[in-house]
């Protein structure tokens, strides 16, 4: 009787989830390190890939650190803009004058919004190389580009549609008031 490497593989949903060999374990790891090291992998474990990457060279109290710095920040400024800036047009009794405030700081956070889904995009892609890096820069900038040429076509498209029924009200308004050139009532 002949002795035989035998191998089980556990298959679960679809994916391989464990491999157990009678033989020689370090094939084992090495077939998991090239697993983790293919480019399928990363991109279905982006997030984890790219957080991975980052904390690489950093100890877990420096990355704690930073990350809880990062979001209380981010917080502490969303917060305190939105709460300074939402109040101008109750203050001065104008809603006017807090739409251009509001649309000054689209002026701003638009922008930055492309460069951000432009750097994401960039992070997401560069676990493929250069290469990668930039086809996830482009396409970061087409999405970001794309929602926000949607957004301000659906503004156009408002406003043009409020000056329609203005003119529209204007013109009912002067039918009613019999307005011609007959009548005297050019005001």
């Amino acid at each position: 009787m002949a002795l035989h490497n035998l191998k089980i593989i556990v298959v679960d949903g679809g994916k391989r989830a464990s491999s157990i060999s009678s033989g020689s374990k370090s094939s084992n790891k090495e077939e998991r390190e090239k697993n983790k090291n293919s480019p399928l992998y990363k991109l279905l474990n982006a997030k984890q890939t790219i957080k991975n990457t980052i904390q690489s060279g950093m100890s877990p109290s420096a990355v704690f650190a930073m990350d809880m710095g990062l979001r209380v920040g981010s917080q502490l400024v969303k917060q305190t803009a939105n709460f300074y800036l939402t109040d101008i047009g109750r203050r001065n009794g104008d809603s006017n004058y807090q739409a251009i405030i509001n649309r000054q700081i689209e002026a701003v956070t638009d922008p930055l919004s492309v460069v951000g889904a432009t750097l994401s995009g960039a992070a997401a892609g560069s676990m493929f190389g250069p290469i990668g890096a930039g086809v996830g820069a482009v396409v970061g900038l087409a999405s970001s580009a794309i929602t926000l040429g949607f957004k301000y076509a659906e503004r156009e498209r408002e406003y043009q549609h409020i000056l329609f029924e203005e003119y529209n009200n204007q013109a009912y308004n002067l039918s009613r008031a019999n307005f011609s050139i007959y009548t005297g009532r050019l005001r």
